[in-house]
């Protein structure tokens, strides 16, 4: 009789214990949070919006509220056993950035310092605005002449003075490191140019007592202002 209480005493005994130790794993049972970098973060998920995830840290539960971009997510495994999973297409909406298929996160607003005008002593400056998905862009290029005449190779040829414009542009494949396009641009601006022109003049000869026609030259330096429309190929 005393062994048969013993062993119902027993199994009730591993019967709690059993249950402590079940309760307790479900208790410290964590989500695990997977970065595209590498990193894993044990804590409690809370919240999974459209830009970012908020969560606990395990080693704070009581402490504050922690967030993660979405697009730095690569897997949550949750502690019930469900697994999500993010890839690169879901997670690249921003309202100011995005990623493209080579991974190159591209900002939507650009300033570029063109290189090549500097041979001919030209500055240009272009903003660029790329619309969502980056195939439409636009950009307003403007160009000062530092020096006007060194672009001028002949007395009647133009020597640009300043521009600006504005060019819509249409990346074919998207917007990548180096992207192909097409478009059309506006622009205004001013040159000048150098005019010879003959003017008869009548001097008199005090020896002679006599009038001769003469003819005088006078260069002037004039300003024209224009605008343009051209078709855009490019890289």
């Amino acid at each position: 009789m005393e062994v048969t209480n013993m062993r119902s005493t027993f199994l009730r005994f591993s019967l709690f214990l059993f249950s402590v130790l079940f309760l307790s794993l479900l208790c410290f049972s964590q989500d695990e949070i997977f970065l595209r970098s590498g990193e894993k973060i044990e804590g409690k998920v809370l919240e999974v919006g459209t830009e970012l995830i908020k969560y606990k840290s395990k080693t704070n539960p009581e402490g504050p509220v922690y967030s993660k971009k979405i697009y730095d997510i690569l897997v949550i495994s949750y502690a019930n056993g469900t697994t999500e999973v993010y890839e690169v297409e879901k997670t690249s909406a921003s309202s100011s950035k995005y990623r493209n298929d080579t991974n190159i996160e591209i900002s939507n607003h650009s300033v570029a310092f063109n290189f090549a005008p500097l041979l001919y002593q030209q500055l240009e400056i272009d903003y660029q605005y790329l619309f969502p998905k980056g195939i439409i862009g636009i950009s307003f290029p403007i160009t000062y002449a530092l020096n006007p005449g060194f672009t001028r190779s002949s007395s009647s040829s133009l020597a640009l003075l300043w521009s600006a414009g504005s060019d819509l542009k249409f990346f074919t494949a998207g917007q990548k490191a180096a992207s192909f396009y097409i478009g059309v641009g506006v622009g205004v601006g001013q040159t000048q140019s150098t005019r010879y022109r003959n003017e008869e003049i009548i001097e008199y000869d005090p020896y002679t007592g006599q009038n001769y026609t003469n003819v005088r030259y006078t260069i002037e330096e004039v300003n024209n202002n224009f605008c343009s429309v051209s078709a855009l190929v490019g890289v």
